[in-house]
């Protein structure tokens, strides 16, 4: 299977291309900002158990970079077969006090970006009956204090998956979106080395851990499959029942009222 994947770290986007790479004949692009050591490992380990990687640099908020990721890595795999978008970033920024450029850099490398990966792979995965997936958040699903624009950006991206997901149908392309809970990475992991509030998130969730970025990574791996083809224009949360749970922390229990 040969994957373009945006956004590689040791977190989620690491543990996508880990679990392509289990797949007999995979080929990896593995798209970044700026390549840095823990990249260049993964990609030597990917490459030693029988993986094609390339390794391909770019600002995806520079509109040019996404044609130039999918351009490069089709010219080298001769085509794709599916395309994740997972770059992002996090600007713990009230509304009120939210610079413009914050806002439409949130969106560019969130919305816009996933949009012209896309568009720029429209030919390939027309031609390998591919799929697309968009990794949104928790947060796009229900908003969250002082993550405005990155909430935002990441409904627009659920919308975005669904839009797509109908119009490319009849090209045989399957678009679906991805929405982790609360998953522990080199991002969070500051946040969950605080035992008191990590046994709190834990209680809240309704299956009592936090999630792994490989139980997002096999999520994807699922979705891309040439096997489920018939799942198409679905928001799947990863966050161990966390979003359903919701009115479930209401206090008090509806009771029938007592005929007299």
């Amino acid at each position: 299977m040969r994957v373009l994947v945006t956004g590689i770290s040791e977190g989620i986007g690491g543990a996508i291309c880990q679990q392509v790479a289990k797949r007999p004949g995979s080929a990896i692009a593995m798209c970044v900002r700026k390549t840095r050591e823990p990249v260049e490992k993964l990609a030597e380990e990917l490459r030693h158990e029988g993986c094609d990687v390339l390794i391909l640099e770019g600002d995806l908020r520079d509109p040019a970079v996404p044609e130039y990721f999918v351009h490069t890595a089709a010219g080298r795999f001769k085509g794709l077969d599916a395309i994740v978008s997972n770059a992002g970033a996090v600007d713990p920024t009230s509304l009120e006090d939210m610079p413009l450029e914050v806002w439409e850099d949130m969106f560019a490398l969130t919305c816009r970006a996933s949009w012209l990966l896309a568009k720029a792979g429209f030919p390939h995965l027309k031609a390998s009956q591919g799929a697309f997936v968009g990794i949104s958040s928790q947060s796009g699903v229900h908003p969250h204090r002082q993550t405005g624009a990155y909430s935002a950006a990441k409904a627009a991206l659920i919308m975005l998956c669904k839009q797509m997901a109908l119009e490319w149908g009849e090209h045989g392309i399957r678009v679906n979106s991805v929405s982790p809970g609360m998953i522990m990475t080199p991002m969070t992991r500051s946040i969950y080395d605080d035992m008191n509030i990590t046994r709190q998130r834990e209680a809240i969730v309704p299956l009592k851990r936090i999630g792994a970025p490989s139980d997002v990574a096999r999520t994807v791996d699922f979705l891309i499959d040439p096997e489920n083809r018939y799942i198409t224009g679905e928001n799947i949360m990863v966050d161990g029942g966390l979003t359903l749970s919701v009115l479930d922390r209401i206090p008090g229990i509806a009771r029938r009222k007592q005929e007299t």
